[in-house]
């Protein structure tokens, strides 16, 4: 069938203006374990920037967007959970086979770099071309929904609960389940506690809501935008700073060398390091921003030998995909996980504005409206 997307010829590491182009092509039929979603809304994400800006590997000319909301209109007919009508996000794709998979760890799937990343199925097919018959990579995190219809994975897909926006639900997918996660399922505060979130956009917000419905009674915001700093203290931060070089140490003052827990969730900037040594004993940094491929990080090992400090990595907020996905959606349709003060609305035709004022800080979690 033809559909409009928004087609990247080339990552280009700069805010040029035309960098994303909405054209007319061609979208395959579904496979037997697929389905084909008519998008009515899709977030943008840190990463479809990085791969906007050449930071993350992703083959042009392509399709991006992996925070797609929409409705199902038919499926594989190896499909059973899924059905036309029903109103889906998609989340992390996974293969469902290998032993993290087995083990329930999807977000850790061993062929998650190649069906998040490749532009393609596993197979080898993309799913998109051109009118001119050029194959484009339209297969991003499997879904590449920055367009008006997609395909994606029945294993991948959440329904979303009655009584919420569709429109707000994409971004569940990534960037809210990315900073919710670490807390509810790994960290999980202990009632008393304290938190440290080091960079509130949308991953560190969605952090700051997920440890309001814990026990910490210490929710601390880091960042250098006070505009946000004001958004997290709505949201839930008992306190918050500015950030600058002494950023550790006057957490450590505030809470008394006893911090317990530390996010580090900037966009790049990689406060890894700051973030471990604010920590007091045994307390425990969650490594989830999106620092570059390359990106090393170094710490002071007898500090976090002596005080028995532990570092983690959690990718995409771990958890069972979708079934977490799933929770959150409900916990925002109980009010308490308010995604909707974090969102600004663009149309589809305005994808490079939406994504310039996100590079800028104009706008939190920007999402695309489809022109259906």
């Amino acid at each position: 069938m033809r559909i409009t997307a928004a087609v990247m010829q080339k990552a280009d590491g700069t805010l040029t203006r035309r960098r994303i182009e909405p054209e007319e092509v061609e979208l395959d039929d579904p496979y037997d374990d697929e389905v084909l979603i008519r998008i009515t809304s899709c977030g943008v994400c840190g990463t479809d920037k990085g791969a906007i800006h050449g930071l993350e590997p992703f083959p042009t000319p392509g399709v991006l967007g992996h925070e797609g909301a929409g409705i199902v209109e038919r499926v594989g007919r190896d499909v059973k959970s899924i059905g036309p009508g029903d109103r889906v996000m998609s989340g992390f794709p996974f293969c469902g086979e290998c032993r993290t998979c087995r083990r329930g760890e999807m977000r850790y799937c061993e062929k998650g770099q190649a069906l998040s990343f490749s532009g393609h199925r596993l197979d080898g097919s993309g799913g998109m071309r051109r009118l001119n018959g050029e194959p484009l990579a339209g297969r991003f995190f499997q879904q590449s929904s920055w367009a008006t219809h997609t395909l994606a994975l029945e294993r991948q897909l959440a329904r979303v609960p009655d009584g919420i926006d569709l429109d707000l639900c994409g971004p569940y997918g990534c960037s809210i389940s990315t900073g919710a996660g670490p807390i509810l399922n790994e960290l999980r505060p202990i009632p008393g506690s304290s938190i440290a979130i080091f960079g509130v956009g949308n991953v560190g917000l969605a952090a700051v809501m997920a440890a309001r419905l814990t026990g910490a009674t210490r929710i601390i915001a880091v960042d250098t935008m006070p505009e946000r700093l004001a958004v997290a203290r709505e949201l839930g931060a008992t306190h918050s700073f500015e950030h600058g070089k002494d950023t550790a140490a006057e957490l450590k003052e505030l809470t008394g060398d006893q911090l317990d827990y530390s996010v580090e969730a900037t966009d790049g900037s990689n406060l890894v390091d700051e973030a471990i040594t604010a920590l007091g004993a045994r307390g425990t940094c969650a490594m989830v921003g999106g620092a570059k491929m390359s990106a090393t990080v170094t710490y002071n090992h007898p500090d976090v030998l002596m005080h028995g400090k532990r570092i983690i990595g959690v990718m995409g907020g771990g958890g069972q995909t979708p079934r977490f996905l799933e929770s959150l959606m409900e916990l925002q349709r109980q009010g308490r996980l308010p995604l909707e003060k974090l969102v600004r609305f663009y149309d589809f035709a305005d994808v490079n504005q939406a994504v310039d004022d996100s590079d800028i800080g104009k706008a939190i979690k920007p999402i695309l409206r489809m022109p259906h």
